[in-house]
Order: C-alpha cells, then structure tokens, then sequence
C-alpha cells in the first residue's frame, strides 16, 4: 500500500465532527500523554468533552500535573476496540479520536469538578465510598485540554463501504 492509498483509506475513515462529538459524550476511559525530559508519561483519565475541549481532574502533585506545569503539551486518544485479535475482527472495528493540544491547569477549589466526574463515571452513589471521598478530598486540578489537532477514525466506514 503507498502513502497515497494509506491517506486515502484514513481519509475515508476519519469521522465528520458531529460524529467527533458525539463519540466523545460518551464516558469511556482516555489515555493521555504527557512530557517529562522529553520522555512521554501516559496514564489512563476520565475525561468530559465540552464540545471544544477536553478536561480532567488529576490531584496536584501527581507527575501529570508536574509534566504539565513544565510542558503544557499534551495528547490524549479516546478510543474503542471490539472484535478478536486472533481473526482481526478488531482492525474492523475499531474507532478512535486523538487530540493534540495545549493544557491549561485550573485550581478546583471545590473539588465540584472531581464529584461531577465520579457521578458521570460511577454514579452518584459512589460519592458514599470512602476510597471515592478520600480521593475527591485531594487537593486537585482541572485540566483544560485546547485542541491544536484532531485526527480520528471509524473503521466501521470501511468494512461497510
């Protein structure tokens, strides 16, 4: 396959923003990358999407939050894979955005932000849990993520098509 075939493929599978938007609506499990010394750090996030950008919660401290304060680049793929490995049914179905962008570190004071994400995630119910409320306790940021690039695909499109 060329580069020329390889862009067109991806091109014929990338998603339109509406449907950009409303794959991310929907509460799924995030990674996101950030640098330290040039080295990338990944760690798994829960996320909302605004509609513009991405957001976080991460308690202060944490090595994310360091990297950030340092290099405000970050990048972040929301993303799904159903299928096998072993037959390649996953290749077929898998769907996924990534963003690059620059992050913006706000104090949740409050800690609003946090209990919103718990409650999205898990349901308000567990708010009750003391290893939630110990976390929820921490003091924390919210992490604003301003996209500069978004790149996605549905490989649904292409086995249909």
């Amino acid at each position: 396959m060329s580069v020329k075939d390889m862009q067109k493929f991806m091109s014929a599978a990338s998603m339109s923003e509406k449907e950009i938007q409303e794959f991310l609506s929907v509460p799924r499990l995030a990674r996101m990358a950030t640098i330290q010394n040039g080295k990338p750090h990944l760690v798994p996030v829960w996320y909302f999407y605004d509609g513009t950008n991405i957001i976080v919660s991460s308690p202060k401290g944490t090595k994310k939050t360091k990297n950030l304060q340092s290099n405000p680049n970050v990048s972040i793929i929301v993303d799904i894979v159903d299928g096998r490995v072993e037959d390649l049914s996953y290749a077929t179905k898998a769907k996924a955005v990534i963003i690059e962008g620059i992050a913006e570190l706000q104090d949740d004071i409050d800690n609003s932000f946090i209990r919103k994400t718990y409650e999205r995630y898990a349901g308000k119910n567990a708010l009750n849990n003391p290893q939630v409320q110990f976390s929820v306790s921490l003091p924390r940021y919210t992490v604003i993520i301003k996209p500069t690039k978004i790149m996605s695909w549905d490989f649904t499109k292409i086995q249909a098509s």
